[in-house]
């Protein structure tokens, strides 16, 4: 399976507009970014989650097609950027009207909960593109069969604030699996088809005394990179890869190497944008 890391963002871009701190203006100086949280599986073209920067993702990495859209939870930093549906599968009408018409349908998948929380907040626009015939939306329950590609759906009920169901996705094609859990994977639930994977791509935790005083006070609870590492270790995984990495972490490029070195036990790497895998 090929894939590839479209952004590894944080619930905010960076560099961030208005900010300077130092993780921005690193960023600024060696003209780096980290833009919204998504993947793209190139087996059956299939995408997780529509941050607001999604467009710009995919021209990126040369994506012209989604067949499968699948998302991990509402927060609007993984669909705000739903409208790549629109923007990707109309066309004018070729009877020049000021419309739109389909060109393409996009499968959108949203697991239970997961459906129920999404639809209530974005319904509408949901509804519309269903009307154009450019998505077909599925409430997701239990696992998907995407072309060669199955893709089954680990609910999680997270410790946020807003009270959010989350989606860790088992992804497999009968040869290898991967795990995809970005984002509020907190508690991150017990199951035996999370072993024997060659892949976790999961969110990155808080690290360091700063952070740990935040996660204490704080409005909700986020996972620690402590608590992944412990993950790792019950599940093994042959590789381990970090995403969603925001400012607010305060990693700058020496300590991401330094963090890397320290858990190259378990093979772990931090994501960037663009960032290809092959397993």
């Amino acid at each position: 399976m090929k894939l590839t890391i479209l952004g590894s963002g944080g619930f905010r871009r960076t560099p961030r507009p208005g900010c300077h701190c130092p993780i921005c203006e690193d960023a600024r100086k060696n003209k780096t970014q980290r833009l919204g949280c998504s993947l793209f599986l190139h087996d059956e073209n299939i995408l997780f989650d529509t941050p607001e920067e999604i467009a710009a993702e995919l021209e990126n990495a040369g994506i012209e097609k989604i067949d499968h859209l699948f998302f991990t939870h509402w927060h609007p930093d993984h669909t705000l950027g739903a409208r790549i549906l629109e923007i990707m599968n109309t066309k004018w009408s070729e009877k020049l009207e000021w419309r739109m018409v389909a060109r393409a349908k996009t499968q959108v998948y949203m697991p239970g909960p997961v459906h129920d929380e999404i639809m209530s907040r974005f319904g509408p626009f949901f509804e519309f593109w269903e009307m154009l015939g450019i998505a077909h939306i599925n409430k997701m329950n239990g696992s998907v069969q995407a072309g060669k590609v199955k893709v089954e759906a680990v609910i999680i009920k997270t410790m946020h604030r807003t009270m959010t169901h989350s989606t860790a996705y088992i992804v497999s094609n009968g040869e290898s699996k991967f795990v995809y859990a970005p984002c509020d994977i907190t508690p991150f639930p017990e199951d035996e088809r999370f072993r024997d994977c060659v892949l976790m791509i999961l969110q990155a935790g808080w690290h360091g005394p700063e952070m740990a005083e935040r996660a204490r006070n704080g409005p909700h609870y986020e996972i620690s990179l402590d608590e992944i590492v412990e993950i790792a270790k019950k599940y093994t995984p042959g590789r381990v890869i970090l995403t969603h990495i925001g400012d607010e972490v305060g990693l700058l490029p020496d300590d991401i190497k330094l963090l890397e070195k320290k858990y190259a036990w378990m093979n772990l790497e931090f994501a960037y944008d663009g960032m290809e895998i092959e397993i």
